[in-house]
């Protein structure tokens, strides 16, 4: 199985592939305990993935490889819900980091050409993003005269801590492109929407929630090539380009109740589950590709 699946991408990768990296904003909100804000964070996104190809006529199949990585992002606590022995949290450290993985096939309703075309199909895919939170800030001296009484209960309260998320992915996706200006400059769009399972695990708390959610991607840009060149040998034709691509992505995954626990303070799952809230995990990228095809 995994000799097959190394076969198959470098035959993949030998005939179309296309890298990009792109900046923007990574949001999470709802979901961390002692948290009634949204958080955002900047985040750089790698990717490397076929958005269209087909085999035979209509046929067609595409796939992305992204990895996300966000910068460290403090985030000010007013009070962390009179949680943690009625501590109040100065400030937290938040890092988003993950993989995330969609492979989409299909069939072309509309086929012009490469640079002309409709197809639908069905997404599947996994994604394994992670959390890391501290509470890496020094107390200032209001804090201690506040907590005096505390203090020797909140040894723990400045731990770190690790949630760690896997999902599944399946769904239907519609992708396209349009020529504007003599097959060198191109319009595409890809869009998602999927239903989406999997697992969340706090090692710090202990805890372990099934998930369930949807996940949603919207994904436009501009696709230049500088030229196209056929090369034909007997009954084979290849038409090798090198292609450019400067787009903005979209993406959404939403999970019904769910409790993050960054508080500092080990809990079960059972303890977290009066504090379960809907989650939301949003990205929005701005992004430059460069790509090949044969």
């Amino acid at each position: 199985m995994k000799k097959s699946l190394i076969i198959a991408l470098s035959i993949t990768l030998s005939s179309a592939t296309e890298f990009q990296f792109g900046t923007g904003t990574f949001t999470m909100e709802g979901g961390f305990l002692g948290l009634s804000n949204s958080i955002d964070n900047d985040i750089a996104s790698f990717t490397l993935g076929t958005r269209h190809s087909n085999f035979g006529e209509k046929f067609f199949y595409g796939y992305d490889f992204n990895w996300y990585d966000s910068k460290d992002l403090i985030q000010a606590q007013k009070n962390y819900n009179n949680f943690a022995s009625g501590l109040s949290i100065p400030q937290m450290e938040y890092r988003v980091k993950g993989l995330d993985i969609n492979i989409r096939a299909g069939y072309d309703v509309i086929h012009k050409d490469q640079d002309n075309f409709l197809g639908v199909g069905v997404v599947v895919g996994a994604s394994f993003p992670w959390i890391d939170s501290s509470k890496s800030a020094v107390p200032n001296l209001d804090f201690f005269q506040s907590n005096s009484d505390n203090m020797l209960n909140g040894k723990d309260m400045f731990d770190d801590s690790q949630t760690d998320i896997m999902t599944y992915k399946i769904g239907p996706t519609i992708t396209f492109q349009r020529a504007l200006l003599s097959n060198k400059l191109s319009m595409y769009g890809v869009a998602s929407y999927a239903y989406q399972t999997g697992s969340l695990e706090n090692d710090y708390a202990k805890s372990d929630f099934d998930v369930d959610g949807t996940f949603q991607e919207y994904n436009i840009g501009l696709y230049y090539t500088p030229f196209t060149t056929t090369f034909k040998w007997g009954f084979l034709t290849l038409n090798p380009r090198i292609y450019l691509t400067l787009g903005y992505k979209y993406s959404k995954w939403s999970v019904d109740e769910v409790a993050i626990n960054t508080s500092g303070t080990e809990l079960s799952s059972d303890a977290l589950s009066a504090f379960k809230q809907d989650f939301d995990m949003i990205s929005s990228i701005g992004y430059f590709g460069i790509g090949y095809s044969f």
